[in-house]
């Protein structure tokens, strides 16, 4: 028997009741971890997670844990919650294997010069955003993908983008928003069309494409820290 599943033949009844995680396994190994904290920084999450998904590539898993799984735009976030464990799981799960399944939507695979597969983080992913306006406007004709701003929406992310209309005579721009539905029983993402109608596809890549009409993304602040690599080393996060 393994060391996880030893540790996982026991948790506190009590403490499990108090976090309101669904994933029966992602709730054990939370209380086994953090006990019954509810926010944790996200070097300890991301210390913690290591470990358990050590078979998965290293850095794919540090920088879900310190972006994608905080649900942040901000590259300098300290702590993860509960609640966006609960919500990234739901989303990827089961607990066993989200890290596979987010890796196939956040990342692109690569291979090196000498061979090896590498990870690139997409650029379209910002987070929560608190003020996407004025991103959308001062990138015409590209999109990004943004947290929803309505509370515990796990199964949709935000689309938007830029849009130039003429009125009066004058070009003007605007910003279009859509909702793109993570329907992971089906594995599929699914969005409304121009004509009203719902359709899906395996790829999320296919339906941002389809979405925001084969615009080019506006890079996210994420993106650029993981790319330069600067953030990681300054946190110890030797991926490499």
């Amino acid at each position: 028997m393994s060391d996880d599943a030893r540790a996982y033949t026991t948790f506190d009844i009590n403490t499990c009741k108090r976090l309101e995680i669904e994933d029966r396994d992602a709730l054990q190994f939370w209380s086994k971890n953090f006990e019954e904290a509810t926010t944790i920084s996200t070097t300890d999450f991301a210390d913690r997670m290591l470990k358990k998904f050590s078979d998965d590539h290293k850095k794919v898993v540090s920088v879900l844990c310190k972006h994608v799984i905080c649900c942040s735009g901000d590259a300098n976030k300290k702590e993860v919650s509960a609640e966006e464990f609960d919500k990234f799981i739901r989303r990827f799960g089961p607990f066993n294997d989200c890290i596979r399944n987010a890796k196939q939507v956040f990342f692109h695979e690569k291979k090196s010069k000498n061979g090896e597969v590498e990870y690139e983080l997409v650029k379209w992913y910002h987070g929560f955003l608190e003020d996407s306006k004025s991103k959308i406007l001062g990138n015409p004709g590209k999109f990004l993908v943004r947290e929803p701003k309505e509370k515990r929406k796990w199964h949709l992310l935000t689309v938007e983008y830029s849009k130039t209309f003429e009125k009066d005579g004058k070009k003007l721009l605007a910003r279009n928003k859509k909702h793109l539905i993570i329907n992971r029983k089906k594995n599929l993402f699914v969005w409304t069309k121009k004509d009203g109608k719902k359709t899906g596809h395996p790829s999320i890549e296919v339906a941002l494409n389809e979405m925001a009409s084969g615009r080019e993304p506006i890079n996210s602040d994420m993106w650029t820290a993981v790319e330069n690599q600067s953030l990681y080393q300054a946190a110890s996060y030797d991926y490499d």
